[in-house]
């Protein structure tokens, strides 16, 4: 589907054109929005526009990574859209020129909504680069509720004390993680084609559209070192959970080894007085009984209080 924003010299803003009538020398600028066109519709960007065949390549991909190309005469950006965390991310094309902006996406985009409701609104202040960075500036803050989401519970596991639970928890540990590694995916390179683009002498931007853009790049930062505090954070409950369990299983450990050094002299005590041997002098005794239950107690007592006296009991 197609949808056409023109802005007129007058500054009169038509939403009824086709693509002919934005030849006329009469339009100012234009938008063109291609939202999960048909065939005939992507021949549009070839045929009509005249874009290069590797670019529109580019628009029927999913490129693993964001991209920009800058030329004298026009920028090629593509940006990936996050809906939701257990979503695939989606790419935006956009094709920005002196005087136009072509949107490209195989999917639908809730934030071009949005900004077509505002360039309605308000078209005849804007230009391309300001539609092209409400655009950028909607992906960018979609990312935030994502973020602050998984924040917030790794906050929550970290003043509960995660590390201390169940191996549920470290599981729910892991998949934020992996979370944080995928808006890390989406993030870095905006961040750094976001660079590229303030830095390039061929895009010709006022100083005002520059400090706008310069502003989504300071929140594009922040994004990214949250996202790494917390990556830092998720480590550092998963690597407590570890310790914490290494500590228990010692514990365990320690516990079994004393009751077992205890008993062994015990269990030596019994088998040597539990053998059927005729000839034993101590069975026939009056207290022969009474006399080994104190030998017993008195090694065990003595055991525990030695073991107390080097401090093996310290670590409890």
């Amino acid at each position: 589907m197609l949808k056409i924003i023109a802005v007129d010299k007058s500054g009169k803003l038509h939403t009824d054109l086709v693509l002919e009538d934005l030849k006329s020398s009469n339009i100012a600028w234009y938008w063109v929005d291609f939202s999960t066109p048909k065939k005939e519709e992507i021949e549009l960007l070839s045929t009509f526009f005249k874009f290069h065949e590797l670019l529109i390549e580019d628009c029927l991909t999913l490129l693993k990574r964001p991209k920009i190309e800058i030329t004298r005469q026009q920028i090629f950006l593509v940006s990936h859209v996050l809906k939701n965390i257990d979503a695939d991310y989606e790419t935006l094309n956009m094709f920005i020129g002196h005087n136009y902006i072509v949107t490209f996406h195989l999917s639908h985009i809730q934030y071009i909504s949005r900004v077509v409701s505002k360039v309605l609104r308000h078209g005849k202040e804007y230009t391309p680069l300001h539609v092209v960075h409400m655009l950028i500036s909607e992906i960018v803050e979609g990312y935030q509720p994502l973020i602050s989401k998984i924040e917030n519970r790794l906050d929550e596991l970290e003043e509960n004390d995660a590390h201390t639970k169940g191996s549920k928890i470290m599981d729910e540990v892991f998949d934020l993680r992996s979370d944080l590694l995928k808006l890390r995916r989406g993030l870095m390179p905006m961040r750094e084609l976001l660079h590229r683009f303030l830095v390039s002498r061929r895009v010709e931007m006022t100083e005002n559209d520059r400090k706008y853009f310069h502003d989504i790049y300071d929140d594009l930062v922040q994004q990214t070192e949250i996202i790494e505090a917390n990556r830092e954070l998720a480590s550092d409950i998963r690597e407590n959970y570890m310790t914490y369990n290494s500590f228990r299983s010692n514990n365990i450990m320690m516990t079994l080894t004393v009751i077992s050094t205890i008993f062994l002299p015990l269990t030596f005590l019994a088998g040597v007085y539990g053998m059927n041997f005729t000839n034993m002098p101590e069975l026939h005794t009056t207290y022969g009984y009474y006399i080994l239950w104190i030998v017993m107690i008195s090694i065990a007592g003595g055991m525990l209080w030695y073991f107390k006296k080097k401090g093996w009991f310290d670590i409890f």
